[in-house]
């Protein structure tokens, strides 16, 4: 799973989050796409749990 503006918004109405346009352009930086592979070229997926739970670190920071 990767985050998309539309995502983004969806947490803005159905979690009231407060999320800015300056946060939203980095959650989309390190969310947006699918990461790569490591070393051992073992591939991660970002799970919608994940990805809720560093958004809202990022916030709360």
């Amino acid at each position: 799973m990767i985050v998309t503006k539309k995502y983004i918004q969806d947490l803005r109405e159905k979690s009231f989050l407060n999320i800015s346009e300056i946060m939203e352009k980095l959650i989309l930086e390190k969310f947006g796409k699918e990461p790569k592979p490591d070393e051992n070229g073992h591939i991660y997926e970002y799970t919608e749990q994940d990805i809720f739970e560093q958004i809202r670190k990022m916030i709360s920071n």
